[in-house]
Order: C-alpha cells, then sequence, then structure tokens
C-alpha cells in the first residue's frame, strides 16, 4: 500500500533553554472571547481536514477544507470573519477546495486541487488570480519576490518523481530544484504490514531565511540547503541513526492499528451513509489481521515522519511515535550544522497534536489546533509559550 503519511536545548534569539521536556503553557492573552465551536466546528474527518496558517503579521487562517470556508483570525485570536471564496461573475464554482497556504502580495493561496488548479483570493474571497500546475503539491512556502516553493510528486513512467520546484507567481512557470526517484511498488493484495507506512519517502521543506530553503529525505537522512541568491543546493547528512523496529515491536504496532482501525469500521457500519467506507475499511483490516503473519524481520524505518520550522534557524524533526501522545523530536541547528538536542512537549490542558497542519512555531510562540484534554470533539486556536 503506498505510503502513509507525522540535555534538550532549543536555541533562541538570545539565550538557550536546556531540558528534556518542553512545557506548553497556554497564552491567556491570546483568543480569549471566542465562541470556538461557531469558528471552528467539529474536529476535522478525512474529508474535511482543519489547516492552521499563521502569517508574518500574526494573523492566522483556519481552512475547512471543502466546506468553503477559511475563518481569519487577527494577531490576538480574535475571529474577524470566515471567508468563502468566489469568482467574480457568480456563476463558474470553485472546485475542490484545499487549504490555505500562505499569502502573496495579500493575495491568500490554496493548495492546487485535484485539477491542478491553486486558487489565489482576496481579504473579501474574490478569487482574483487561478494557476494551474501539473502535479500533485504536498506542501508550499511563501517566498519573496512573487514566488513559491512546493514539494510534490508525480508518475514517471514505471517510477514516482519527488520533487522540490519554485513557482513564479507572475510568469506561472515552474522549475525543479532537486528530485529523486521511487520505484513504483504496488501492494500485493494479500496483506499490509503497517510499520513499513513508517518508511516514508516524501520530502520535507522548511524556509530557514529569505535566502535559503532547506528540503529533508527520510529515507537516506540527506538535508539540502537550497541558496536562492546563489542557485546552489549544498547537501549534507543528518547526523543520528534511523530507528529500527524488532518484529516484537512490529507486531505491536499492528495490533494497535487493527484495533484502532475495527473502532472506525464499527462508526462506519452504524451510519447508513458510509456503507462503502465500510466495505473499504473491512478490506483494509482483513489486510492487516492477515500480516501480522508476515512479520519475520526488523525493519529501518525513516529519519524522520515530519519536519517542522523551530525557533531561529532550528528545524524539528519528528519521529513516529511510540505511543500516543509522545512526540520526540531532534533539534537540528542549521547555523551549527548539528543535531543540538532531543525534546519532547507536554500540555496540561490540551491533547497535542503535532502535525503541519495543527502545528505551528512563530515568533517564539507556538499555535495550534488543538483538543481540550478529556473532550473528543471540543477544538480551540491556541497560543502557548514554551516554559
Amino acid at each position: 500500500m503506498k505510503k502513509l503519511l507525522l540535555i534538550i536545548t532549543i536555541l533562541f534569539a538570545s539565550y538557550v533553554i536546556d531540558a528534556q521536556t518542553i512545557n506548553l503553557v497556554k497564552d491567556a492573552s491570546y483568543a480569549i472571547s471566542e465562541d470556538f465551536f461557531d469558528a471552528l466546528g467539529q474536529a476535522g474527518t478525512l474529508y474535511n481536514v482543519k489547516k492552521l496558517t499563521v502569517f508574518d503579521d500574526g494573523t492566522a487562517m483556519i481552512s475547512h477544507t471543502n466546506e468553503n470556508r477559511y475563518s481569519l483570525f487577527d494577531e490576538k485570536g480574535k475571529h474577524l470573519k470566515d471567508i468563502e471564496i468566489y469568482y467574480e461573475d457568480g456563476k463558474k464554482k470553485p472546485f475542490n477546495l484545499q487549504p490555505v497556504f500562505g499569502k502573496i502580495n495579500n493575495l491568500y493561496f490554496t493548495r492546487n486541487n485535484s485539477n491542478g488548479i491553486i486558487y489565489f483570493f482576496n481579504d473579501n474571497g474574490l478569487i482574483v488570480k487561478n494557476i494551474c500546475i501539473d502535479f500533485s503539491a504536498y506542501d508550499m512556502i511563501p517566498l519573496e519576490n512573487n514566488k513559491i516553493a512546493l514539494s510534490g510528486g508525480c508518475s514517471w513512467g514505471k517510477q514516482w518523481r519527488y520533487f522540490v520546484a519554485i513557482l513564479d507567481v507572475n510568469t506561472e512557470k515552474y522549475h525543479i530544484i532537486y528530485d529523486d526517484f521511487e520505484d513504483l511498488i504496488m501492494c500485493s493484495g494479500d496483506y499490509v504490514i503497517y510499520a513499513q507506512a513508517l518508511t516514508n519517502h516524501k520530502i520535507d521543506m522548511v524556509k530557514i531565511s529569505n535566502d535559503v530553503l532547506a528540503v529533508a529525505t527520510p529515507d537516506n537522512g540527506k538535508i539540502l540547503f537550497y541558496n536562492f541568491k546563489e542557485s546552489s543546493l549544498i547537501e549534507k547528512e543528518l547526523d543520528w541513526k534511523p530507528k529500527t523496529l524488532s518484529v516484537e515491536e512490529q507486531k505491536r504496532l499492528q495490533s494497535e492499528s487493527i484495533k484502532k482501525y475495527k473502532r472506525e469500521l464499527v462508526n462506519f457500519q452504524n451510519n447508513p451513509d458510509l456503507e462503502h467506507m465500510a466495505a473499504k475499511q473491512k478490506e483494509f483490516v482483513d489486510l492487516l489481521e492477515n500480516g501480522m503473519n508476515y512479520i519475520t524481520e526488523p525493519l529501518t524505518v525513516s529519519w524522520f515522519t515530519s519536519a517542522i520550522k523551530g525557533n531561529g534557524d532550528n528545524i524539528l524533526f519528528f519521529e513516529d511515535p511510540e505511543e500516543e501522545g509522545k512526540n520526540m523530536f531532534q533539534t537540528y541547528s542549521v547555523g551549527q550544522n548539528k543535531t543540538i538536542s532531543q525534546n519532547s512537549f507536554q500540555c496540561a490542558d490540551f491533547d497535542l497534536s503535532i502535525t503541519k497542519n495543527k502545528f505551528v512555531i512563530h515568533n517564539g510562540y507556538v499555535y495550534g489546533i488543538q483538543k481540550v484534554k478529556g473532550s473528543n470533539e471540543e477544538l480551540r486556536l491556541v497560543r502557548f509559550e514554551m516554559k
């Protein structure tokens, strides 16, 4: 099955924190008077992913995928309005809407949809510009000079091509600065080994500065730095080793995933509108159960599952969590060209979900779309201080 997709020190501008665990404490001055249920709705489903984007000025937007609803918040977390996007003539409708990933010249831009279209819209929701690309973008980062960095992939004969491209919004053309290829391996149809999903070829991007973009590849532990001024790409290696899962650990993960997908199966079976989902889920559970018989040797997994921009020039490389609530990560300093610590976050009031969609570090704060601890569906836009 195609790969699924997630002394301790963090450097700040002028001082160093040294701790095994970093406590996230809610900033009581942020988002203090919101009706969050109206603004955020319930937790996102598979078809309604909620993505948090924090802009340079501290304003934030939560995208409600497939709802044509983008919730805008000011720099203090006050809900300003919900934006629905539209064409000026009112006849043509935007299609297969995707989350907002940034702003270019005060226009918000979405990830490309299934037709390759990137929508650019203003504060009122008017679609001002479309750009169509011919590949699937996983991540998009706004750059200076009306450019956007995109990491993506496309079929390339009998291989899958992964790459990073720089899109010029003015000319609507892009050029590729890095690519790699992987043989297409089809599922045997007999079984699925869940731990194999932890090998994750998909590349990750982090903007280090206006001049430098970092490109990290989880399968081989490489990190490449693209300098925009020099149009150069410098390759380095991450200085830790990938995790190896024993047969016993793989079977534990397999068993836990079977329980998880069986719970979801029950929910699908109890909903008449999701009968088609129940059939697919049952098939997948059967493949997982059969996969227990094929776990016979240790498995080396990726160096990391997600790379998130930290403070300063740090990159946080998250490991796959061994259990719910764990979020170990390596803190890599670009300036020092080495890993400076291994860390984890904890929070007393929220069940942390640390993904690029829900967890953003900006100007010394952590912003997130998080669930209130003990609640199944109660979401909050929250800003944390790191203690």
